[in-house]
């Protein structure tokens, strides 16, 4: 759907810079018309681009599958997936570039994007005629149900630290730097796997 709403808009700035051109009967104009139409450029070929590199993890994981084998596990890597990546505008906004909380945060998301691809890369090879037990793609969906449960514990801390600032215990600070180290362990031993 993006890529269809850029290049509609990419055609409408076209549209706009043609205009321009014949609209145009003077050298200033015209010059006019050829800043537009570079930007016309420059802004279609970027945004072509981005959609397509940008392609979420989750439709290409459902892409990698045949048949419908891998259905559950697909399912639950979304889901660890998307809950995630559900909290970046929550960490992008709320937690100062550089710190420790959001260094983490990348590191989880940095793994998560990492299990989606090891299991595409299995799926993609999988020996569909032998169909031996999937034990590698169900370890990731247990280490990603792991690693989403503990970031869940975590964004629950760091929002009660936020609104209960009046209230704060200091267990909730020490709740926080344990979840921290225990999610920095968690992606660095993922991250060998």
């Amino acid at each position: 759907m993006g890529l269809v709403m850029v290049n509609i808009v990419s055609l409408i700035m076209f549209g706009l810079v043609i205009v321009m051109f014949v609209l145009a009967d003077s050298i200033g104009g015209i010059a006019i018309g050829i800043g537009l139409s570079l930007i016309w450029l420059v802004f279609t070929i970027a945004a072509n681009i981005h959609i397509l590199k940008g392609r979420r993890s989750t439709e290409k994981l459902k892409d990698s599958a045949r048949g419908h084998m891998f259905d559950a596990q697909i399912e639950r890597l979304n889901r660890q997936y998307e809950s995630i990546m559900s909290r970046e505008e929550y960490f992008h906004k709320n937690v100062e570039e550089g710190s420790g909380v959001r260094n983490l945060y990348e590191d989880i998301k940095e793994q998560a994007q990492s299990n989606m691809d090891s299991a595409i890369g299995f799926i993609q090879t999988y020996d569909y005629y032998t169909r031996p037990q999937p034990v590698y793609l169900d370890n990731l969906c247990r280490q990603g149900d792991e690693l989403v449960r503990k970031f869940n514990i975590l964004v629950e801390k760091m929002v009660d630290i936020d609104t209960n600032l009046s209230t704060l215990d200091m267990k909730y600070v020490d709740d926080v730097i344990e979840c921290m180290n225990n999610m920095r362990q968690n992606t660095g031993s993922q991250g060998m796997s």
